[in-house]
């Protein structure tokens, strides 16, 4: 189990907890409301990061940066990763292929390298081709990342988030669809879903 997941359940307990102990009253207090709503508010909102980005684009790389909280109205699969890690290369092509389907109806993708420099995913990416944007950051940058995510300690790991910032679903491992189709398929369904609920806005 994952360590978001986890994070998610305690939130949930200590919710649960907090709101038992009202239970024999007859009647929550107006103030009562507010601390519960309080601590059930944000529960699974996937924590805020700025990083810097690179684009390949027409054979050129473009340089960016990506903020979570201004990419509200996307549905965002924020796949960490290295370069280093094999599995995670693996997940490439099924990404870019997904990226290419999905891109235009409001679905994004963020590669978030763990541990690489610029240089090193320049290096990559002149001879790894990555349709979707590849963040990286600074070595405190990416350890409170890593720690606001819950502590990622094994890559790859998956996070979906909708397009209010909720996570929707945390996938462990590489998502293959020639090796775990129901995993990819569970994917394709969560991104469906909340590309629909984008379009009906």
């Amino acid at each position: 189990m994952q360590k978001v997941s986890i994070m998610i359940k305690i939130n949930f307990l200590l919710t649960f907890i907090f709101f038992s102990s009202f239970v024999f009253l007859d009647e929550l207090t107006p103030e009562q409301i507010k601390k519960i709503e309080k601590i059930t508010e944000d529960v699974n909102k996937a924590p805020d990061f700025t990083l810097s980005s690179i684009q390949s684009f027409n054979n050129e790389f473009i340089d960016s940066s990506y903020t979570l909280s201004k990419m509200e109205d996307k549905v965002i699969l924020i796949n960490f990763w290295a370069t280093w890690c094999g599995p995670c290369r693996l997940e490439i092509p099924d990404f870019n292929e997904l990226y290419s389907k999905y891109h235009s109806r409001g679905f994004e993708i963020l590669g978030v390298s763990i541990s690489d420099t610029k240089d090193a995913l320049l290096n990559f990416l002149n001879a790894y081709k990555i349709d979707y944007p590849v963040l990286y950051g600074k070595q405190n940058e990416m350890q409170k990342m890593l720690a606001d995510y819950g502590g990622i300690y094994s890559i790859p790991i998956s996070i979906l988030v909708d397009k209010n910032n909720q996570i929707l679903r945390v996938y462990p491992g590489a998502i293959l669809k020639q090796y775990d189709p129901n995993m990819y398929a569970d994917l394709i369904h969560n991104i469906e879903i909340s590309i629909d609920a984008i379009d009906k806005k």
